[in-house]
């Protein structure tokens, strides 16, 4: 009996979304890489066979990945793919896939931050971040790190008030990394999929990537809570509004990315434009990360693009 390539995908992401799940659990192999391959699954699986059977053999998977490890079950195995079923749910309930793709990356933000807070209480600890600064030092010190760096002026006080005034932020930010991982899991599955069936759906072009208005509210209420925490000295308060700032920001740096290609290729525009980018792209990095952080942020407010719907649809 022949099979087509079409019921060949169908069948293959089924067991992905059955097996996957336990033998991650089972071998402790739980990573991004199996996120994005569940994801890839979902929306393979949920293009020929519906949401609701998707949805099914994504639970009975996640059902099967308890067996092997029982009440550790939820650390060791991620929610990611569950941002897919979320997306394509949004989409069945018509919201455009501008809003389809906000609500998903807030859910995957949220749902890959929320098990590292429990980490960065536990690292921020005094007695823990000395241990943790020590540590390093000594690393330092046995890999001949300590000694490259004293050659060109860094003794071991400078490290550890280095490592003093660094560390404590990098755990501050850990929810915002994993948040930004997961973001860019979802991402890269859809964009994988949507080009590996371009031919049998329209496809967004990257100059045209938008996301709606309200989105600004999350750099909003981030800034809010990170000004707010600092001046009443609520710690918790001000972390959780400089990851919300980081992970926007990420976000942002894309929006603003595609807002500036699209009007570099505009034919109005002075090829002139597009040469001073690059010159200062190369020379002055950092302003002009920031400058396309500031661009996207202020594209989702006065959509500078002027997308009609059904362009950014891809209808058009």
């Amino acid at each position: 009996m022949y099979m087509s390539d079409r019921n060949a995908l169908q069948y293959a992401s089924r067991i992905i979304l059955v097996l996957v799940p336990f033998f991650s659990s089972l071998f402790s192999t739980w990573s991004w890489i199996v996120e994005m391959l569940l994801l890839f699954a979902i929306f393979v699986h949920a293009q020929g066979s519906g949401l609701r059977l998707t949805r099914i053999l994504l639970f009975a998977g996640y059902l099967a990945a308890i067996v092997p490890v029982g009440g550790d079950f939820l650390g060791r195995v991620g929610f990611a793919p569950w941002a897919g079923i979320l997306y394509i749910e949004l989409k069945d309930r018509r919201f455009n896939t501008s809003q389809s793709m906000f609500w998903s990356l807030v859910f995957i933000a949220l749902i890959s931050a929320l098990p590292v807070i429990q980490v960065v209480q536990a690292a921020l600890q005094p007695k823990v971040l000395q241990d943790t600064i020590r540590q390093v030092i000594d690393y330092s010190q046995q890999q001949d790190i300590l000694a490259t760096l004293e050659k060109q002026g860094m003794t071991s006080s400078d490290l550890e008030g280095f490592l003093n005034s660094t560390l404590p932020v990098y755990y501050q930010l850990l929810p915002a990394i994993a948040g930004i991982i997961g973001m860019l899991e979802f991402g890269f599955s859809y964009f994988i999929f949507r080009y590996g069936f371009k031919n049998e759906q329209s496809i967004t072009p990257f100059l045209l990537w938008h996301l709606p208005w309200y989105a600004v509210w999350v750099a909003i209420i981030g800034l809010a809570a990170y000004l707010g925490g600092d001046y009443l000295g609520k710690g918790a308060i001000e972390i959780t509004g400089l990851n919300l700032i980081v992970m926007m920001a990420a976000i942002c740096f894309i929006l603003g990315f595609s807002c500036t290609a699209f009007f570099v290729r505009h034919p109005k525009m002075p090829r002139l434009l597009a040469i001073v980018l690059i010159f200062a792209g190369v020379f002055f990095p950092f302003f002009v990360l920031l400058g396309l952080v500031i661009i996207g942020l202020f594209d989702l407010v006065f959509d500078f693009r002027r997308i009609p719907e059904k362009i950014e649809e891809g209808k058009q």
